[in-house]
């Protein structure tokens, strides 16, 4: 179902930089911290690309894409980026640390380009995209004209067909080798041999892609590849246009960690917090917990039904459940929910439930104000969102387990969506390991 296909990339020279302080994460997990960071860690940093910064002087003729345009054809000029001799495929070996559990990991997979179709037979979503994101990508794709960042898919391999092709690639000396400032591990061998390639087209060619991190990425490329179609219609089906920069993972490998994206309450009108938990507890199962710790403890715990963490500022006391009970708002909780009795697989998960029955059922917050962040917003530091709520800097935080890959994938085939941000596949692919030239003269070659 899926198209895979080698490409003639563009890459850092690392005669010319320290690949290990040019790489950094995808542009919607740079803060704004990051991004001061990233611009003082090396005048050539990707983030220079995907995630400029904004300045008061910004205009059409000068702004972050138009800035972002300009590095990239400098560097391409003065040799700090340079293009492959010829297209090949990459294998990508991602080596980190589970920041909950401590544990190192190794992710692996493949880069290549993937031929852009509609969202429904062979490429899958699972979750909502925000109109904002798909606009400011957009933007920066058509000054650019390259995928800066790959799109992060899940394929399925029932014959372990990819494994052995893998390993033969990887007993070769790799392309690059580098540790990041944050200490992860990257690590690229590149794929170019004729025979494996076919091979690995044709396992592709049998599987659906399940999208797990670049969904406006992914949204991004059908809609420039529309415009380009436009501008371009004398462009064959093999203009480069037509693909897009994707990194294949197995959907059974053990590198595959899903942390959760949690929601922060701020700025409700009307917000009454006691009796917020009031109304709570007359529908579902309330228990204060005696500290953060205990809090995160009892996140961690299986649970029949769903369970949902809260967090406040400590308050004055008043009264919470009924009487006898100690009587004040506690500064830590967990809600239980009973488990509904459906096939549905979206409505099995934690973070549609506290969608539905918390933030929409209890209090009003519809689909759209959600996806416009008025009242609430996400986080995936779980101190980070605690030390907000006790700061008194947001109304309540709520904390969410993360879903399994299998609830991704279950809820990818039913041609359903999750509610936004609620996948955080850890760690997100190293922006800066390769690019993909777009221009409407490249073409990609067969298999």
């Amino acid at each position: 179902m899926a198209t895979v296909r080698p490409f003639q990339g563009i890459r850092y020279d690392p005669q010319k930089v320290d690949l290990a302080r040019v790489v950094a994460p995808p542009y919607d997990v740079i803060s704004p911290r990051d991004q001061v960071r990233y611009y003082q860690q090396d005048p050539h940093n990707v983030v220079r690309l995907i995630a400029g910064e904004v300045r008061i002087s910004d205009n059409p003729e000068d702004n972050k894409y138009t800035r972002a345009a300009g590095f990239f054809t400098e560097w391409l000029r003065k040799g700090v980026l340079r293009r492959e001799p010829g297209p090949c495929l990459y294998i990508y070996r991602h080596q980190f640390v589970d920041p909950g559990t401590g544990l190192t990991h190794s992710r692996r997979g493949i880069l290549g380009v993937v031929e852009l179709e509609p969202f429904g037979d062979g490429v899958l979503p699972h979750e909502r995209t925000h109109a904002r994101a798909k606009a400011d990508r957009l933007s920066l794709t058509r000054a650019v004209e390259a995928n800066l960042s790959p799109v992060f898919a899940l394929y399925e391999d029932p014959r372990s067909a990819v494994g052995p092709i893998v390993v033969a690639a990887m007993a070769r000396t790799p392309e690059l080798s580098i540790t990041g400032v944050d200490g992860d591990q990257h690590t690229v061998w590149s794929l170019s041999g004729a025979q494996p390639v076919k091979e690995l087209a044709a396992v592709f060619s049998a599987s659906r892609l399940y999208i797990a991190d670049g969904h406006h990425r992914y949204e991004t490329a059908l809609n420039f590849r529309d415009k380009q179609r436009h501008e371009h219609p004398e462009a064959p089906p093999d203009a480069a246009f037509n693909y897009v920069l994707m990194l294949l993972v197995d959907v059974q490998d053990p590198g595959l960690i899903i942390l959760p994206t949690h929601r922060v309450l701020h700025d409700l009108e009307g917000f009454d917090a006691p009796a917020f938990m009031r109304r709570l507890a007359a529908h579902h199962h309330v228990l204060p917990r005696a500290d953060r710790a205990a809090l995160l403890a009892a996140m961690n715990e299986p649970t029949p039904g769903h369970r949902i963490g809260l967090a406040f500022a400590q308050t004055s006391p008043s009264t919470l459940v009924g009487e006898g009970r100690g009587g004040g708002l506690p500064t830590f909780a967990t809600v239980d929910i009973k488990r509904r009795p459906t096939s549905d697989p979206v409505s099995q998960l934690d973070v549609a439930v506290l969608h539905r029955e918390i933030l929409e059922g209890e209090l009003g917050l519809q689909e759209l104000l959600l996806e416009q962040e008025r009242y609430v917003s996400y986080a995936r530091e779980v101190d980070a969102v605690l030390d907000r709520a006790a700061a008194g800097e947001a109304q309540a935080a709520f904390l969410v387990r993360p879903p399994a890959v299998s609830d991704v994938v279950a809820v990818a085939r039913a041609g359903q969506v999750m509610p936004q941000k609620s996948t955080y596949f850890y760690p997100k692919p190293a922006s800066g390991i390769v690019f993909n030239p777009l221009d409407a003269a490249i073409r990609i070659a067969p298999t």
